[in-house]
């Protein structure tokens, strides 16, 4: 057990003395900005990481607290602040919604997940904003005005370009361009989102095969709904998001949006990694996992009305 650990076990004793710690768990990879410590599986204490990301810790309590009487499809966590840098909440028991779980289950249950998501999203975008501006919820850090995804596009194409082939360079263009040459593209009325609604934050329950809730608020707030909706499409594919389209009405320019923030992402990350060769600083890196619309190993065709075809 190394020195922050402790630290953050002698916090929780002086701060919860009767709670039992026979049984503690540390994740200090999941999260970005904070380490995890989960309690004989009931409790969840998030520890800031840095001084600057103690924000996150806030924002998502105060989003959480807000939010909770307007959500009704999905249960929420308690987040509690107890210090500026710590939060508290009820363990939520799950699994994230891992894409080759989710096509592994069969057509009437990944209806009824992509109906629960649908009832979230069109929930928490249909908060009324006067009433998040007065509860002082602010804008989400994934926000950027067209001006600002100009200037992101074309730094983020000066320092991968170098190691792109000429396929690579063609393919990034044919995602940026549309997006370039329309001045409207990114015009769009602002809502409370998520922010980070990738599956991982999407606690799946294999017994009862219902989300049994939504975590990871730290980027919510005001922002473009199709970010939301991108977050899903980049993990688990197109068909998946034309099930929830059936309870969640998705517009044109929603659906091209979601497009571009789902095909950016990877790029987005590869700059980051640029970044990292030429200063050699990897001390944040991560490796990524990101899933298309390919089905999971074990999953046969079927021919309409005829027999399953041999693997």
């Amino acid at each position: 057990m190394n020195s922050s650990e402790l630290r953050y076990i002698e916090l929780i004793k002086s701060r919860y003395p009767q709670l039992d710690l026979s049984k503690i768990e540390f994740n200090k990879t999941d999260g970005s900005y904070s380490d995890i410590a989960i309690v004989n599986n009931e409790v969840v204490f998030k520890f800031a990481k840095y001084d600057w990301s103690a924000i996150y810790l806030r924002n998502e309590a105060d989003v959480i607290r807000f939010i909770q009487p307007f959500i009704t499809a999905l249960p929420l966590p308690d987040v509690e602040l107890i210090q500026q840098n710590v939060t508290k909440r009820a363990y939520v028991k799950g699994s994230p919604l891992y894409r080759n779980v989710l096509l592994k289950l069969d057509y009437h249950t990944q209806d009824s997940v992509a109906r629960q998501i649908a009832a979230f999203l069109s929930q928490l975008h249909s908060i009324p904003v006067k009433k998040a501006q007065y509860a002082k919820i602010g804008n989400s850090q994934i926000n950027r005005t067209r001006d600002e995804w100009l200037v992101e596009l074309e730094t983020m194409q000066r320092k991968i370009l170098p190691y792109c082939t000429d396929y690579v360079k063609e393919y990034l263009r044919q995602i940026i361009q549309p997006a370039i040459d329309n001045e409207e593209f990114f015009e769009f009325r602002p809502v409370l989102i998520h922010g980070d609604l990738s599956p991982n934050h999407i606690l799946f329950d294999k017994e009862s095969q219902r989300i049994n809730g939504i975590i990871g608020f730290d980027n919510a707030g005001f922002g473009d709904p199709a970010y939301d909706l991108g977050m899903l499409l980049d993990h688990l594919g197109e068909n998946f998001i034309k099930r929830i389209h059936k309870y969640y009405p998705i517009s044109a320019e929603y659906l091209d949006r979601a497009r571009f923030y789902a095909y950016i992402s990877s790029f987005m990350w590869y700059r980051d990694v640029c970044d990292m060769i030429t200063t050699r600083d990897f001390s944040r890196f991560q490796i990524q996992a990101k899933d298309r619309d390919i089905f999971p190993m074990g999953i046969a065709y079927h021919v309409p009305g005829g027999r399953p075809l041999k693997k």
